[in-house]
Protein backbone atom coordinates (compact mmCIF):
# COMPACT_ATOMS: atom_id res chain seq x y z
CA UNK A 1 0.00 0.00 0.00
CA UNK A 2 1.65 3.57 -0.98
CA UNK A 3 1.04 6.42 0.64
CA UNK A 4 1.79 10.23 -0.27
CA UNK A 5 4.75 11.16 2.20
CA UNK A 6 3.82 13.97 4.63
CA UNK A 7 6.42 16.98 5.27
CA UNK A 8 5.83 18.40 8.36
CA UNK A 9 6.90 21.54 9.46
CA UNK A 10 5.07 22.33 12.80
CA UNK A 11 7.37 22.51 15.37
CA UNK A 12 6.36 19.69 18.08
CA UNK A 13 4.59 20.47 21.17
CA UNK A 14 7.77 20.01 23.77
CA UNK A 15 7.86 21.24 27.14
CA UNK A 16 11.50 21.81 26.44
CA UNK A 17 11.74 23.19 23.04
CA UNK A 18 14.01 25.97 22.46
CA UNK A 19 12.38 29.30 23.62
CA UNK A 20 13.71 32.60 24.50
CA UNK A 21 15.02 34.29 27.51
CA UNK A 22 16.38 31.59 30.40
CA UNK A 23 18.07 33.77 33.30
CA UNK A 24 21.06 32.35 35.10
CA UNK A 25 21.49 32.84 38.46
CA UNK A 26 25.00 32.37 40.96
CA UNK A 27 26.23 29.27 42.58
CA UNK A 28 27.26 30.18 46.22
CA UNK A 29 30.66 31.94 46.87
CA UNK A 30 32.37 30.50 43.35
CA UNK A 31 29.77 32.21 41.46
CA UNK A 32 28.31 29.48 39.15
CA UNK A 33 26.73 30.88 36.70
CA UNK A 34 23.84 29.55 34.36
CA UNK A 35 22.84 30.14 30.65
CA UNK A 36 21.05 32.48 29.16
CA UNK A 37 18.76 30.61 26.49
CA UNK A 38 18.71 32.56 23.33
CA UNK A 39 17.63 30.20 20.31
CA UNK A 40 16.74 30.35 16.76
CA UNK A 41 14.85 27.69 15.13
CA UNK A 42 15.84 26.01 12.16
CA UNK A 43 18.14 23.40 10.75
CA UNK A 44 22.13 22.94 9.51
CA UNK A 45 25.64 22.72 7.15
CA UNK A 46 29.33 22.07 7.53
CA UNK A 47 31.49 23.06 9.46
CA UNK A 48 35.48 23.94 10.21
CA UNK A 49 37.97 26.62 9.81
CA UNK A 50 40.58 26.37 7.30
CA UNK A 51 41.87 29.68 4.09
CA UNK A 52 40.19 27.41 1.51
CA UNK A 53 36.46 27.74 3.24
CA UNK A 54 37.03 31.24 4.56
CA UNK A 55 37.89 31.85 0.67
CA UNK A 56 34.53 30.93 -0.64
CA UNK A 57 32.38 32.97 1.51
CA UNK A 58 30.30 34.79 -0.81
CA UNK A 59 29.90 38.54 0.28
CA UNK A 60 27.26 40.53 0.49
CA UNK A 61 26.72 43.99 -2.09
CA UNK A 62 28.48 46.03 0.14
CA UNK A 63 31.46 44.09 0.31
CA UNK A 64 31.12 42.35 3.64
CA UNK A 65 30.64 38.74 4.30
CA UNK A 66 27.19 37.45 4.79
CA UNK A 67 26.73 34.44 7.11
CA UNK A 68 23.41 32.96 5.71
CA UNK A 69 24.84 32.76 2.13
CA UNK A 70 28.33 32.27 2.60
CA UNK A 71 29.97 28.88 1.60
CA UNK A 72 30.58 27.09 4.49
CA UNK A 73 31.19 23.20 3.36
CA UNK A 74 34.05 22.92 3.35
CA UNK A 75 35.18 23.67 6.71
CA UNK A 76 35.80 20.91 8.86
CA UNK A 77 36.84 20.36 12.57
CA UNK A 78 39.44 17.41 13.67
CA UNK A 79 38.21 15.39 16.23
CA UNK A 80 41.50 16.12 18.38
CA UNK A 81 41.17 20.08 17.98
CA UNK A 82 40.12 22.37 21.10
CA UNK A 83 36.74 21.89 22.35
CA UNK A 84 33.73 24.18 23.54
CA UNK A 85 31.36 23.13 26.38
CA UNK A 86 28.05 23.49 27.19
CA UNK A 87 26.25 26.02 30.26
CA UNK A 88 22.64 25.55 29.06
CA UNK A 89 19.43 22.51 29.17
CA UNK A 90 19.59 23.38 25.18
CA UNK A 91 22.30 25.34 23.35
CA UNK A 92 21.33 25.74 19.87
CA UNK A 93 23.32 24.18 16.81
CA UNK A 94 23.32 26.64 13.76
CA UNK A 95 23.46 25.59 10.27
CA UNK A 96 25.62 28.81 10.09
CA UNK A 97 27.07 31.38 12.36
CA UNK A 98 23.87 33.52 12.35
CA UNK A 99 21.19 33.48 14.81
CA UNK A 100 18.59 33.82 11.74
CA UNK A 101 20.08 30.69 10.58
CA UNK A 102 18.18 27.23 11.05
CA UNK A 103 18.81 25.24 13.70
CA UNK A 104 20.18 21.32 13.24
CA UNK A 105 20.24 20.37 16.86
CA UNK A 106 21.55 21.69 20.50
CA UNK A 107 24.19 20.32 22.81
CA UNK A 108 22.96 19.81 26.57
CA UNK A 109 24.58 21.30 29.84
CA UNK A 110 28.24 19.87 30.73
CA UNK A 111 28.85 18.24 26.93
CA UNK A 112 32.04 19.41 25.33
CA UNK A 113 32.53 19.31 21.51
CA UNK A 114 35.44 19.38 19.21
CA UNK A 115 35.08 23.27 17.77
CA UNK A 116 37.50 25.37 15.15
CA UNK A 117 40.48 27.16 16.57
CA UNK A 118 38.81 30.50 16.00
CA UNK A 119 35.38 32.26 15.92
CA UNK A 120 34.19 32.27 12.33
CA UNK A 121 32.68 35.48 13.00
CA UNK A 122 30.77 37.32 15.58
CA UNK A 123 27.38 38.88 14.27
CA UNK A 124 25.32 38.88 17.02
CA UNK A 125 27.69 37.03 19.51
CA UNK A 126 30.44 38.68 20.93
CA UNK A 127 31.91 35.76 22.30
CA UNK A 128 32.47 34.36 18.58
CA UNK A 129 30.50 31.73 16.35
CA UNK A 130 32.86 28.61 16.46
CA UNK A 131 32.64 25.75 13.92
CA UNK A 132 31.78 22.21 15.69
CA UNK A 133 32.73 18.58 14.81
CA UNK A 134 30.80 17.61 12.55
CA UNK A 135 28.70 20.76 11.16
CA UNK A 136 27.14 23.38 12.04
CA UNK A 137 27.95 26.34 14.39
CA UNK A 138 27.27 27.32 18.33
CA UNK A 139 27.84 31.30 20.20
CA UNK A 140 30.23 31.30 22.49
CA UNK A 141 28.74 33.21 25.89
CA UNK A 142 26.03 32.90 28.18
CA UNK A 143 25.33 29.39 26.42
CA UNK A 144 28.74 27.75 25.87
CA UNK A 145 32.21 28.08 26.86
CA UNK A 146 35.80 27.76 25.19
CA UNK A 147 36.95 26.99 29.55
CA UNK A 148 36.56 23.36 30.16
CA UNK A 149 37.12 23.89 33.81
CA UNK A 150 33.67 26.19 33.81
CA UNK A 151 32.48 25.52 37.32
CA UNK A 152 28.98 24.30 35.13
CA UNK A 153 31.05 22.32 33.51
CA UNK A 154 32.71 20.58 35.75
CA UNK A 155 29.18 20.10 37.52
CA UNK A 156 27.60 18.63 35.03
CA UNK A 157 30.04 16.52 33.00
CA UNK A 158 28.24 13.68 33.14
CA UNK A 159 26.40 13.08 29.74
CA UNK A 160 23.76 10.28 28.60
CA UNK A 161 25.35 7.38 28.62
CA UNK A 162 24.59 6.41 25.28
CA UNK A 163 25.52 2.64 24.64
CA UNK A 164 22.46 1.67 27.57
CA UNK A 165 19.43 1.08 26.78
CA UNK A 166 18.65 3.58 29.05
CA UNK A 167 20.67 6.42 29.25
CA UNK A 168 20.18 7.73 32.59
CA UNK A 169 19.06 6.35 35.72
CA UNK A 170 15.34 6.45 36.59
CA UNK A 171 13.00 7.05 39.29
CA UNK A 172 9.14 7.72 40.42
CA UNK A 173 7.61 9.72 42.37
CA UNK A 174 5.94 8.07 44.89
CA UNK A 175 4.93 11.16 47.00
CA UNK A 176 5.00 15.08 46.22
CA UNK A 177 8.27 16.33 46.63
CA UNK A 178 9.80 19.52 46.57
CA UNK A 179 12.87 20.76 43.85
CA UNK A 180 15.12 21.50 46.07
CA UNK A 181 17.81 23.90 44.62
CA UNK A 182 20.27 23.60 47.65
CA UNK A 183 20.52 20.52 50.50
CA UNK A 184 18.35 21.70 52.76
CA UNK A 185 18.57 22.14 56.65
CA UNK A 186 16.14 20.15 58.50
CA UNK A 187 14.09 23.23 59.44
CA UNK A 188 13.93 23.67 55.77
CA UNK A 189 12.36 19.96 54.70
CA UNK A 190 9.64 20.16 57.33
CA UNK A 191 8.56 24.20 56.08
CA UNK A 192 8.32 22.49 52.78
CA UNK A 193 7.58 19.11 52.86
CA UNK A 194 3.67 18.11 54.31
CA UNK A 195 3.77 15.47 56.84
CA UNK A 196 7.41 14.88 56.87
CA UNK A 197 7.71 13.12 60.23
CA UNK A 198 5.11 10.71 59.03
CA UNK A 199 6.77 10.40 56.12
CA UNK A 200 10.18 9.39 57.59
CA UNK A 201 9.01 6.93 59.98
CA UNK A 202 6.91 4.70 57.21
CA UNK A 203 9.98 5.23 55.02
CA UNK A 204 12.05 3.72 58.06
CA UNK A 205 9.30 0.64 59.31
CA UNK A 206 8.64 -0.04 55.02
CA UNK A 207 12.11 0.77 53.20
CA UNK A 208 13.03 -2.16 52.39
CA UNK A 209 8.86 -3.24 50.67
CA UNK A 210 9.50 0.48 48.95
CA UNK A 211 12.36 0.37 47.59
CA UNK A 212 12.50 -2.84 46.04
CA UNK A 213 13.83 -3.37 42.67
CA UNK A 214 14.43 -5.77 39.90
CA UNK A 215 16.68 -6.29 36.83
CA UNK A 216 16.03 -4.36 33.86
CA UNK A 217 16.89 -3.10 30.93
CA UNK A 218 20.22 -1.89 31.05
CA UNK A 219 21.49 -5.49 32.40
CA UNK A 220 20.09 -7.08 28.90
CA UNK A 221 23.60 -7.95 26.64
CA UNK A 222 23.14 -6.01 23.71
CA UNK A 223 25.11 -6.95 20.38
CA UNK A 224 27.41 -4.39 18.32
CA UNK A 225 24.16 -3.41 16.56
CA UNK A 226 22.22 -2.32 19.88
CA UNK A 227 20.22 -6.06 19.48
CA UNK A 228 18.96 -7.69 22.88
CA UNK A 229 21.01 -11.13 22.98
CA UNK A 230 18.42 -13.10 24.46
CA UNK A 231 17.37 -12.39 28.35
CA UNK A 232 18.78 -11.45 31.30
CA UNK A 233 21.80 -13.20 32.71
CA UNK A 234 20.91 -15.00 35.83
CA UNK A 235 24.17 -13.30 37.83
CA UNK A 236 22.27 -10.33 37.06
CA UNK A 237 21.64 -7.92 40.22
CA UNK A 238 19.51 -5.17 41.19
CA UNK A 239 21.09 -2.11 41.38
CA UNK A 240 22.43 -1.30 44.75
CA UNK A 241 21.24 2.88 46.33
CA UNK A 242 24.12 4.93 45.16
CA UNK A 243 23.71 3.47 41.46
CA UNK A 244 19.97 3.17 41.35
CA UNK A 245 20.09 7.26 41.79
CA UNK A 246 22.46 7.72 39.23
CA UNK A 247 25.73 8.33 41.38
CA UNK A 248 29.17 6.91 40.29
CA UNK A 249 30.00 4.84 43.52
CA UNK A 250 30.83 7.64 46.01
CA UNK A 251 27.70 9.45 48.94
CA UNK A 252 29.56 12.10 49.45
CA UNK A 253 27.94 15.66 49.19
CA UNK A 254 28.93 16.85 45.08
CA UNK A 255 31.86 20.12 45.60
CA UNK A 256 29.28 22.24 43.93
CA UNK A 257 26.68 22.00 46.75
CA UNK A 258 29.20 22.52 49.60
CA UNK A 259 28.61 25.48 51.89
CA UNK A 260 24.84 25.62 51.38
CA UNK A 261 25.75 26.29 47.30
CA UNK A 262 22.75 27.00 45.20
CA UNK A 263 22.18 25.03 42.45
CA UNK A 264 22.54 27.08 39.10
CA UNK A 265 18.89 27.61 37.00
CA UNK A 266 20.11 26.20 33.79
CA UNK A 267 16.66 25.06 32.87
CA UNK A 268 13.50 26.89 32.55
CA UNK A 269 12.17 26.96 36.14
CA UNK A 270 11.00 30.32 38.43
CA UNK A 271 12.87 30.99 41.13
CA UNK A 272 13.77 34.44 42.81
CA UNK A 273 18.40 33.86 44.01
CA UNK A 274 17.23 33.35 47.21
CA UNK A 275 14.55 30.52 46.82
CA UNK A 276 15.41 27.25 48.30
CA UNK A 277 12.36 25.09 46.12
CA UNK A 278 11.77 25.47 42.74
CA UNK A 279 8.27 24.46 42.24
CA UNK A 280 7.39 21.14 43.79
CA UNK A 281 7.00 17.55 41.72
CA UNK A 282 3.38 15.91 41.90
CA UNK A 283 3.36 11.86 42.43
CA UNK A 284 3.48 9.50 39.69
CA UNK A 285 6.02 11.94 37.60
CA UNK A 286 9.10 10.13 36.50
CA UNK A 287 12.48 11.55 36.43
CA UNK A 288 15.86 11.39 35.40
CA UNK A 289 18.67 11.18 37.61
CA UNK A 290 22.74 11.91 37.05
CA UNK A 291 23.72 11.89 40.90
CA UNK A 292 23.08 10.95 44.00
CA UNK A 293 24.51 12.01 47.61
CA UNK A 294 23.74 11.38 51.51
CA UNK A 295 23.43 14.57 53.40
CA UNK A 296 24.96 15.39 57.38
CA UNK A 297 22.81 15.63 60.39
CA UNK A 298 22.13 18.83 59.76
CA UNK A 299 19.82 17.86 56.70
CA UNK A 300 18.92 14.51 58.49
CA UNK A 301 21.27 12.52 56.99
CA UNK A 302 18.79 11.83 54.10
CA UNK A 303 19.84 10.72 50.48
CA UNK A 304 19.18 13.10 47.67
CA UNK A 305 19.33 12.19 44.11
CA UNK A 306 20.46 15.21 41.48
CA UNK A 307 18.14 15.70 38.43
CA UNK A 308 19.76 16.20 34.80
CA UNK A 309 18.84 20.31 35.90
CA UNK A 310 20.69 20.08 38.84
CA UNK A 311 17.24 20.01 40.91
CA UNK A 312 17.29 17.96 44.28
CA UNK A 313 14.70 15.31 44.97
CA UNK A 314 15.14 13.42 48.51
CA UNK A 315 15.20 9.63 47.28
CA UNK A 316 13.14 8.20 50.13
CA UNK A 317 10.01 10.20 48.27
CA UNK A 318 11.07 8.52 44.68
CA UNK A 319 10.76 4.94 43.37
CA UNK A 320 13.67 3.46 41.05
CA UNK A 321 12.54 1.86 38.08
CA UNK A 322 14.56 -0.48 36.01
CA UNK A 323 12.78 -0.37 32.53
CA UNK A 324 11.72 -3.23 31.05
CA UNK A 325 14.00 -6.17 29.64
CA UNK A 326 11.50 -6.91 26.49
CA UNK A 327 13.11 -6.63 22.93
CA UNK A 328 12.47 -7.32 19.59
CA UNK A 329 14.25 -9.70 17.42
CA UNK A 330 16.93 -9.25 14.17
CA UNK A 331 15.61 -11.33 11.37
CA UNK A 332 18.45 -12.07 9.62
CA UNK A 333 17.79 -14.85 7.35
CA UNK A 334 14.27 -14.88 8.93
CA UNK A 335 11.46 -14.27 7.13
CA UNK A 336 7.95 -13.04 7.71
CA UNK A 337 5.17 -14.29 8.78
CA UNK A 338 6.81 -14.05 12.56
CA UNK A 339 4.68 -13.63 16.08
CA UNK A 340 4.98 -12.95 19.38
CA UNK A 341 3.17 -14.46 22.33
CA UNK A 342 0.67 -11.92 23.71
CA UNK A 343 -1.64 -14.06 26.11
CA UNK A 344 -0.33 -15.65 29.25
CA UNK A 345 -2.04 -19.33 29.06
CA UNK A 346 -0.62 -19.68 25.32
CA UNK A 347 0.50 -23.37 24.20
CA UNK A 348 1.77 -25.11 21.13
CA UNK A 349 -0.70 -27.30 19.54
CA UNK A 350 -0.16 -30.68 17.11
CA UNK A 351 -3.58 -32.32 15.19
CA UNK A 352 -3.12 -36.12 15.94
CA UNK A 353 -6.26 -37.58 14.35
CA UNK A 354 -7.79 -34.62 12.93
CA UNK A 355 -8.12 -32.82 16.30
CA UNK A 356 -5.84 -29.98 18.25
CA UNK A 357 -4.07 -31.67 21.04
CA UNK A 358 -2.62 -29.66 23.59
CA UNK A 359 1.17 -29.50 23.47
CA UNK A 360 4.05 -27.26 25.15
CA UNK A 361 3.33 -23.79 26.75
CA UNK A 362 4.66 -20.80 25.79
CA UNK A 363 6.05 -17.54 27.07
CA UNK A 364 4.44 -14.50 27.08
CA UNK A 365 6.05 -12.31 24.09
CA UNK A 366 8.09 -15.39 23.27
CA UNK A 367 9.40 -14.67 19.43
CA UNK A 368 7.91 -17.67 16.96
CA UNK A 369 8.94 -18.02 13.45
CA UNK A 370 5.50 -18.68 11.10
CA UNK A 371 5.28 -20.19 7.76
CA UNK A 372 2.10 -18.66 6.89
CA UNK A 373 0.13 -21.45 6.73
CA UNK A 374 -3.32 -21.55 8.37
CA UNK A 375 -6.18 -23.87 9.09
CA UNK A 376 -9.37 -23.64 10.95
CA UNK A 377 -10.74 -25.77 13.67
CA UNK A 378 -14.09 -25.79 15.79
CA UNK A 379 -14.41 -21.85 14.59
CA UNK A 380 -11.06 -21.21 15.83
CA UNK A 381 -7.71 -19.90 13.27
CA UNK A 382 -4.79 -21.86 13.91
CA UNK A 383 -0.84 -20.77 12.53
CA UNK A 384 1.59 -23.18 11.96
CA UNK A 385 5.44 -22.49 13.33
CA UNK A 386 8.54 -23.37 11.47
CA UNK A 387 8.87 -27.17 13.38
CA UNK A 388 5.13 -27.94 12.56
CA UNK A 389 3.45 -27.77 15.58
CA UNK A 390 0.40 -24.80 15.40
CA UNK A 391 -0.73 -21.90 17.69
CA UNK A 392 -4.03 -19.84 17.95
CA UNK A 393 -3.34 -16.91 15.86
CA UNK A 394 -5.51 -15.12 18.62
CA UNK A 395 -2.50 -15.75 20.80
CA UNK A 396 -0.27 -14.09 19.30
CA UNK A 397 0.97 -10.60 17.78
CA UNK A 398 1.90 -11.10 14.13
CA UNK A 399 3.96 -9.44 11.92
CA UNK A 400 2.93 -10.79 8.21
CA UNK A 401 4.71 -10.18 4.93
CA UNK A 402 2.67 -7.89 3.15
CA UNK A 403 0.98 -8.64 -0.01
CA UNK A 404 2.21 -5.13 -1.48
CA UNK A 405 5.41 -2.70 -0.31
CA UNK A 406 5.25 1.26 -0.48
CA UNK A 407 6.80 2.57 -3.49
CA UNK A 408 9.70 3.77 -1.54
CA UNK A 409 10.17 0.24 -0.47
CA UNK A 410 11.74 -0.64 -4.32
CA UNK A 411 14.33 2.18 -4.16
CA UNK A 412 16.79 0.84 -1.13
CA UNK A 413 15.47 3.18 1.24
CA UNK A 414 15.05 2.31 5.10
CA UNK A 415 12.02 2.53 6.36
CA UNK A 416 9.68 1.63 9.59
CA UNK A 417 6.02 -0.28 9.13
CA UNK A 418 4.15 0.13 12.21
CA UNK A 419 0.96 -2.07 12.23
CA UNK A 420 -1.70 -0.91 14.06
CA UNK A 421 -3.66 -3.81 14.86
CA UNK A 422 -0.89 -5.87 15.47
CA UNK A 423 1.23 -3.21 17.33
CA UNK A 424 4.32 -4.39 15.43
CA UNK A 425 7.01 -2.43 14.14
CA UNK A 426 9.57 -3.96 11.27
CA UNK A 427 12.28 -2.20 10.54
CA UNK A 428 13.25 -2.35 6.39
CA UNK A 429 15.91 -1.84 4.16
CA UNK A 430 14.15 -1.75 0.84
CA UNK A 431 12.35 -4.25 0.26
CA UNK A 432 14.05 -6.58 3.35
CA UNK A 433 12.64 -6.97 6.88
CA UNK A 434 15.71 -6.59 9.09
CA UNK A 435 13.95 -5.96 12.88
CA UNK A 436 10.28 -6.56 14.23
CA UNK A 437 9.30 -5.78 18.05
CA UNK A 438 6.12 -5.22 19.51
CA UNK A 439 4.94 -1.37 20.14
CA UNK A 440 1.76 0.57 22.52
CA UNK A 441 0.62 2.90 19.65
CA UNK A 442 -2.52 5.28 20.50
CA UNK A 443 -4.90 3.68 23.10
CA UNK A 444 -8.49 4.23 21.06
CA UNK A 445 -6.84 2.38 18.25
CA UNK A 446 -7.72 2.92 14.78
CA UNK A 447 -9.69 6.42 15.31
CA UNK A 448 -9.49 9.74 14.45
CA UNK A 449 -6.63 11.74 16.00
CA UNK A 450 -7.57 14.77 16.02
CA UNK A 451 -10.64 13.70 17.68
CA UNK A 452 -9.40 10.64 19.93
CA UNK A 453 -6.41 8.98 21.55
CA UNK A 454 -4.98 7.33 17.91
CA UNK A 455 -1.92 7.30 15.81
CA UNK A 456 -2.27 9.18 12.77
CA UNK A 457 -2.28 6.95 9.15
CA UNK A 458 0.05 7.63 6.49
CA UNK A 459 3.85 8.45 5.53
CA UNK A 460 5.88 10.32 7.24
CA UNK A 461 9.24 11.34 8.01
CA UNK A 462 11.52 11.36 11.41
CA UNK A 463 12.08 15.76 11.40
CA UNK A 464 13.83 15.65 14.87
CA UNK A 465 15.55 12.97 17.42
CA UNK A 466 16.37 13.90 21.09
CA UNK A 467 18.72 11.71 23.11
CA UNK A 468 15.87 12.47 25.64
CA UNK A 469 13.33 15.12 26.33
CA UNK A 470 10.71 16.24 28.34
CA UNK A 471 7.39 15.48 26.88
CA UNK A 472 3.75 16.53 28.25
CA UNK A 473 0.65 14.33 29.27
CA UNK A 474 -0.42 14.89 25.27
CA UNK A 475 2.59 13.40 23.98
CA UNK A 476 3.99 11.04 26.69
CA UNK A 477 1.30 9.04 27.11
CA UNK A 478 0.80 9.48 30.54
CA UNK A 479 -1.30 11.37 32.75
CA UNK A 480 1.65 12.71 34.26
CA UNK A 481 5.06 15.17 33.87
CA UNK A 482 7.93 12.77 32.30
CA UNK A 483 11.29 13.88 32.13
CA UNK A 484 13.68 13.15 29.82
CA UNK A 485 11.99 10.43 27.83
CA UNK A 486 14.40 8.57 26.09
CA UNK A 487 15.18 7.72 22.34
CA UNK A 488 12.49 10.27 20.76
CA UNK A 489 11.87 10.68 16.92
CA UNK A 490 9.22 13.22 15.84
CA UNK A 491 7.44 12.24 13.02
CA UNK A 492 4.36 14.58 12.58
CA UNK A 493 4.17 17.29 14.86
CA UNK A 494 4.49 15.89 18.98
CA UNK A 495 3.95 12.50 17.47
CA UNK A 496 6.81 10.95 18.00
CA UNK A 497 8.31 7.12 18.29
CA UNK A 498 10.02 6.82 21.69
CA UNK A 499 10.83 4.73 24.36
CA UNK A 500 8.54 4.11 27.70
CA UNK A 501 10.46 3.24 30.77
CA UNK A 502 7.06 3.97 32.52
CA UNK A 503 5.80 0.44 31.36
CA UNK A 504 6.21 -3.09 30.55
CA UNK A 505 2.88 -3.78 28.54
CA UNK A 506 4.11 -3.52 24.83
CA UNK A 507 1.70 -5.23 22.41
CA UNK A 508 -1.50 -3.45 23.55
CA UNK A 509 -2.71 -0.52 22.39
CA UNK A 510 -2.31 2.58 25.24
CA UNK A 511 -0.40 5.58 24.56
CA UNK A 512 -1.58 8.76 23.72
CA UNK A 513 -1.44 8.10 20.49
CA UNK A 514 3.17 8.08 20.09
CA UNK A 515 4.46 4.80 19.22
CA UNK A 516 6.07 3.35 22.58
CA UNK A 517 8.73 0.72 22.41
CA UNK A 518 11.12 -0.83 25.30
CA UNK A 519 14.17 0.98 26.05
CA UNK A 520 16.22 -1.38 24.23
CA UNK A 521 13.76 -1.45 20.83
CA UNK A 522 14.19 2.46 20.96
CA UNK A 523 17.46 2.58 21.03
CA UNK A 524 17.99 0.26 18.08
CA UNK A 525 15.74 2.17 16.01
CA UNK A 526 17.58 5.25 16.86
CA UNK A 527 20.62 4.11 16.03
CA UNK A 528 19.34 2.82 12.90
CA UNK A 529 17.43 5.39 11.63
CA UNK A 530 18.34 9.00 10.13
CA UNK A 531 18.88 11.92 10.61
CA UNK A 532 22.26 10.88 12.94
CA UNK A 533 22.55 12.70 16.03
CA UNK A 534 26.97 13.33 16.38
CA UNK A 535 28.48 12.08 19.60
CA UNK A 536 28.30 14.77 22.22
CA UNK A 537 25.28 16.33 20.67
CA UNK A 538 21.41 15.79 21.97
CA UNK A 539 19.29 16.16 19.67
CA UNK A 540 19.41 16.21 15.70
CA UNK A 541 17.13 17.72 13.12
CA UNK A 542 16.49 16.93 9.33
CA UNK A 543 18.41 19.25 6.96
CA UNK A 544 20.18 19.74 4.20
CA UNK A 545 23.60 19.02 6.80
CA UNK A 546 21.94 16.26 8.52
CA UNK A 547 19.87 15.06 5.76
CA UNK A 548 16.77 13.27 5.25
CA UNK A 549 14.46 11.33 7.95
CA UNK A 550 13.99 7.92 7.52
CA UNK A 551 10.82 6.89 6.42
CA UNK A 552 7.75 6.03 8.90
CA UNK A 553 4.48 3.87 7.24
CA UNK A 554 1.75 3.95 9.83
CA UNK A 555 -1.40 1.77 8.94
CA UNK A 556 -3.94 -0.52 9.93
Amino acid sequence: MSAKVQRVSRAPRRADRPGRGVTGSTLGAIGLAAALLSVACGEALSADLDDVALAKRVPSADGSQDALTADWSQITVPEDGPRLAALAMIVPIQEAPDRSSKSIGYLRLGASVARSAEPVGKEGCPGGWYAIRPVGFVCVGDNATLDLEHPLVRAFHKEPDRSQALPYKYAFVRAIAPNYLRVPTKEEQFKYELHLERHLKNYQRLADRWDALDVGANDVPLSESGAGLGAIPEHARPMGYNERFGGSGDDAVPWWLVGGRQVPNVSTFKAPPYAVIAGRIKRHAGVALVDTFVAGPEALNRRFAVSTDGRLLPTDKLKADSGSPFHGEELQDVELPVGFVYREDTRYWSFEGGKPQRDEPLARRAFVRLTGKVKNWGGTRYVEAHDGRWLRSGDLRVAAKPSSLPWFAHKGARWIDVGLLSQTVVLYEGTRPVYVTLTSTGRDGIGDPAKTLSTPQGTFRVYQKHITTKMDSDEADSEFELRDVPWVMYFKGGYAIHGAYWHDDFGRPRSHGCINLSPIDARYVFRWSLPDVPPHWHAGYSSDAMGEGTLIHIHK
